[in-house]
């Protein structure tokens, strides 16, 4: 058996994005919104195992942050987590639909 080596911390703001998402989908097709948090799911699990594999985000993914800060990855086709690793805690910060505009996202930060 493999031991998960990171405790995958998921913000409030990142839950309530999953959800949104979820949401949407599901008026559309309920299959759709099972299939968005399956594979949730195995991302979770995957950077629980390793979240260094997963790419930096730029400018485009996370506007005004400073470089190599935070990671990506995209699951179910559209959407991306924006994490960050620090130690053996992976922090999922956000999760977006990447057909909208994620400008205002870290605008405060």
């Amino acid at each position: 058996m493999t031991r998960k080596k990171h405790k995958v911390i998921i913000a409030e703001r990142a839950d309530k994005m999953l959800l949104s998402h979820t949401e949407f989908l599901a008026r559309v097709s309920t299959t759709a919104a099972r299939k968005l948090i399956a594979d949730f799911k195995i991302i979770k699990n995957n950077l629980s195992m390793n979240p260094l594999q997963y790419p930096y985000a730029d400018e485009v993914d996370v506007p005004g942050s400073p470089p190599n800060k935070y990671r990506k990855c995209v699951f179910s086709g559209r959407y991306k987590a924006l994490f960050l690793v620090e130690g053996n805690y992976v922090y999922i910060d956000a999760i977006i639909d990447c057909r909208q505009e994620n400008r205002d996202i870290y605008a405060s930060q």
